[in-house]
């Protein structure tokens, strides 16, 4: 094919929008005008829905990738079409303060407001205030433990690992 080394034919067939994610940029859903969002600010690939509020970005503000900054929301008392709707909404703006991290993967949800210097941690999903010089983290435990089977799986078990290992499985 004659356009296999082309940069413009490079991401052939996932539309425009699917090149701008993977090109790293920002992404708008909604009105514009409701966006502000500091020259400083380093967005990396936020998507950033304005459907329902303003979205305000302040100064030296860091985004991880794949940021969702969600200000729509729909009636989930709807069913079928009807649910798929935006609620007309006006007041679910999301204020982030000069100096906040925003880690890769986290959610933010309005109406909030990230306070200065905050650090919201990888995947977590916020749809409260956040206090100045603060960090919210997903506390998550991990817990290992061996599967304590039925009896008729542990014989299976003791048949294909041995009785050493069946007998773990019990304890």
């Amino acid at each position: 094919m004659g356009f296999r080394n082309s940069e413009n034919r490079r991401f052939r067939g996932i539309g425009h929008q699917g090149k701008l994610r993977l090109c790293g940029a920002p992404m708008i859903s909604g009105p514009l005008s409701r966006a502000r969002i500091s020259p400083t600010a380093g967005l990396s690939n936020v998507v950033i829905n304005t459907i329902g509020g303003n979205v305000e970005i302040s100064d030296f503000v860091l985004f991880g990738h794949d940021v969702l900054l969600l200000t729509g929301t729909h009636d989930f008392r709807e069913v079928g079409e009807r649910r798929q709707d935006n609620r007309s909404t006006d007041n679910r703006n999301i204020l982030i303060e000069e100096g906040a991290w925003i880690a890769s993967r986290a959610v933010i949800i309005g109406p909030c407001r990230i306070g200065r210097n905050s650090v919201v941690g990888c995947g977590c999903v916020v749809d409260f205030d956040v206090p100045p010089d603060t960090v919210v983290r997903v506390r998550q435990e991990l817990v290992q433990e061996p599967i304590r089977y039925h009896e008729h799986a542990r014989q299976a078990v003791q048949r294909t690992d041995g009785p050493d290992r069946a007998a773990l499985a019990t304890e």
